[in-house]
């Protein structure tokens, strides 16, 4: 299965993707003086077909924790990530050099209703488009208000669990070409 990662943000009611935002900068500079102000959602993109984009969240915040999750994913732990926001979840649960994403109703312990079934994807697809997702973020950040990436701790949180995702990647890929 293929799958991809993106993003869009709300500003005054209104999704816009980045492609739009990168487009049109000059249009959205200025739209946000705080990180915790950009609302979002991840977008989870399955063999063509998108899912996910009605669920907003603080999106530094959810991406900085969706990344924060790879190296215990690398390592064999099943992690979840709860959206603030909403009652929803997503579930990463390895399976060897596969990953089961899902998405879904109820608590980080409980699974109430699947907006996502369990979906396998191959491992380096998950860390790849992971990574990719919060470079692209911080791109769009960067463009709106470059100011943010220096003083506001949820970027800079970004970031660090950027890099440190990053890293768990390249060690991964060290250790299984042994």
């Amino acid at each position: 299965m293929k799958v991809a990662l993106d993003f869009i943000i709300h500003i005054d009611d209104v999704a816009v993707d980045a492609d739009t935002l990168l487009a049109d900068i000059e249009k959205y500079k200025g739209a946000f003086s705080q990180a915790s102000d950009i609302k979002g959602a991840v977008i989870t993109i399955f063999d063509g077909e998108t899912y996910n984009s009605d669920y907003s969240d603080p999106l530094l915040r959810l991406s900085s924790q969706w990344i924060s999750k790879l190296p215990w994913v690398l390592g064999g732990d099943t992690e979840t990530v709860a959206l603030r926001n909403s009652e929803h979840c997503y579930a990463f649960m390895p399976a060897g050099d596969s990953v089961e994403l899902s998405f879904f109703a109820g608590s980080e312990n409980e699974v109430e209703e699947y907006v996502i079934e369990p979906s396998t994807i191959r491992l380096d697809a998950f860390a790849n488009e992971s990574i990719k997702l919060c470079e692209r973020i911080l791109d769009v950040i960067k463009a709106l208000n470059s100011s943010l990436l220096e003083d506001d701790e949820d970027c800079r949180e970004l970031i660090t669990s950027l890099n440190e995702g990053r890293d768990a990647w390249r060690d991964h890929q060290l250790h299984t070409r042994r």
